[in-house]
């Protein structure tokens, strides 16, 4: 008895040096982190230890010694209080948060996480809401997780009505209105959402704005078109994420603007003039970035620009058989996309109306070929491209089918100012994908395809932080189905389950009717 008490008096007088050490730590240094919180850990667990040892043995002191229990008990009730505190101050300094909602509700897109981990400057938030605002609570909460990741985010609660000098000066003439600061620059969001707030966010940190020119005149999908053919929703968004997004008239223009940091060819209907291919060639050759959507069973005689740049299409057709949208629209799920930056951690399915193949083409320069889509093993390729579209087995390609692929230098070279016109070239990079239909206005909210887009042109960008999951609306998420899995769930749910309910209730009922 007397060593048990022994051991437990020094473990206490342990744990009370281990949280005064933890508390010196935090009030002296602040940092690191892991440095107060293991003793502070620490102290909780001998601590704890004491209460425990030190409670039996109180059992038994005050059935004998009834005079000193009050003082007992009041030396328990203490410790018991100092361990709530400790627990209590850990978890405030290292909060935590758990979303349960199955779509991912009240989370943060990785596309914002990547973004508020890349900040190199503070960033202040100004929400200007009525005291009862209907918004004002969700605003509040998206704040919260924009802080929850980064400590460069500090937000302040406004009420206009309250302090109508400040909001003169920040120049709110509306409720519900956010500013944000950073470097001396500001921006002005009216639309509390998290695709809203995070556009404004790389609009503010970034130095300058990048321009992308879409390719325009050859009957490409044009970006001033908001018909279900336009590419108008794709320049909405690019430009709410900071982007200049421009069209180039090339048969007019006949060269690439210098400040072009992507050019995109979204789906010519008929061949560029020499002069055009001519512009591209020397794009590229001075170490452009270029995105080239081409749709299948359309002449524009890019062929052979496109071989000396290691990429070979020709005249084909991917049918997919499996694939629940028809079986010239093949599917992409999530988890068979090819390893490769524009796809990492991309979960969404995509789907391509009308594809065709990709295939790297062996030149003398040393070309890295890298697919990042694919289409599944049931998947044909067919060079039988008139008429009735019908599968030979003995003629046709059995899939896999490449359809999307990325070609650069195998040695990237010098990058920066320090690079020599020599090395120019090798920072060139082609991405291709063998359709241009998929990114349109009618589709591109669909599933995952306006994701893959914006991914594949943040990558050519060098906007790392960008390329990611874009929140996704639960009015828009699409289940895409194969034809296998559409009579699986047609024949369990409509067939299978009511047979199985019903011979199940009609074997209770005779059970029941003997009796």
């Amino acid at each position: 008895m007397q060593v048990k008490q022994s051991i437990s008096v020094l473990t206490g007088i342990i744990g009370a040096i281990l949280g005064v050490a933890g508390l010196f730590v935090f009030l002296v240094w602040g940092e690191p982190a892991w440095a107060y919180t293991t003793l502070l850990l620490l102290a909780v667990a001998h601590l704890s230890v004491f209460l425990v040892t030190h409670f039996e043995m109180l059992k038994d002191f005050s059935a004998r010694r009834s005079t000193k229990f009050g003082a007992n008990s009041v030396l328990m009730v203490a410790i018991f209080v100092a361990i709530l505190t400790i627990l209590n101050f850990i978890l405030w300094r290292h909060d935590a948060r758990l979303d349960f909602s199955g779509t991912g509700a009240f989370s943060l897109s990785p596309q914002t996480v990547n973004v508020l981990k890349n900040l190199k400057k503070e960033v202040k938030v100004s929400g200007f809401f009525q005291e009862r605002s209907n918004v004002k609570g969700a605003a509040k909460d998206l704040f919260e997780n924009y802080r929850h990741q980064t400590e460069k985010i500090k937000y302040e609660i406004i009420d206009p009505d309250k302090k109508p000098t400040l909001a003169k000066q920040y120049g709110i003439t509306d409720y519900d209105t956010v500013v944000l600061e950073s470097g001396g620059q500001s921006t002005t969001v009216r639309t509390i959402t998290e695709e809203a707030v995070t556009s404004a966010l790389i609009r503010i940190s970034r130095d300058a704005k990048k321009s992308f020119y879409f390719i325009e005149g050859h009957g490409e999908h044009s970006i001033d078109d908001a018909d279900r053919q336009g590419y108008s929703y794709l320049k909405e968004t690019l430009e709410k994420q900071g982007f200049a997004v421009k069209k180039l008239l090339l048969l007019s223009e006949k060269k690439i603007p210098d400040d072009a940091d992507v050019v995109v060819l979204g789906g010519p209907q008929r061949p560029l003039t020499d002069e055009g291919r001519a512009a591209l060639e020397a794009y590229l050759t001075g170490g452009g970035q270029l995105f080239v959507l081409l749709d299948p069973l359309v002449k524009t005689d890019l062929e052979g620009f496109l071989s000396k740049w290691g990429v070979r299409v020709e005249n084909d057709l991917i049918v997919d058989p499996t694939s629940g949208l028809g079986g010239a629209v093949p599917i992409v799920n999530p988890g068979t996309y090819p390893p490769h930056e524009i796809t990492r951690g991309f979960n969404l399915a995509t789907f391509y109306p009308i594809s065709r193949s990709v295939a790297s083409e062996p030149r003398e320069e040393t070309f890295r070929f890298e697919p990042f889509l694919q289409t599944g093993p049931n998947s044909w390729l067919t060079k039988r491209v008139e008429g009735d579209v019908t599968i030979d087995p003995s003629r046709d390609k059995k899939g896999p089918i490449t359809f999307g692929a990325v070609v650069s230098y195998q040695d990237a070279g010098p990058k920066g100012p320090e690079a020599s016109p020599a090395d120019r070239p090798k920072k060139m990079r082609l991405v291709f994908i063998g359709d241009a239909d998929f990114a349109t206005n009618s589709v591109v909210r669909s599933a995952g395809n306006g994701d893959l887009f914006q991914n594949v042109i943040s990558w050519l960008a060098n906007e790392g932080d960008l390329i990611s999951i874009r929140p996704q609306e639960a009015a828009t998420s699409t289940l895409l189905l194969t034809s296998q899995q559409t009579k699986m769930t047609f024949y369990t749910s409509v067939l299978l389950l009511p047979t199985v309910i019903f011979v199940v209730g009609l074997s209770i009922w005779r059970r029941r009717r003997r009796l």
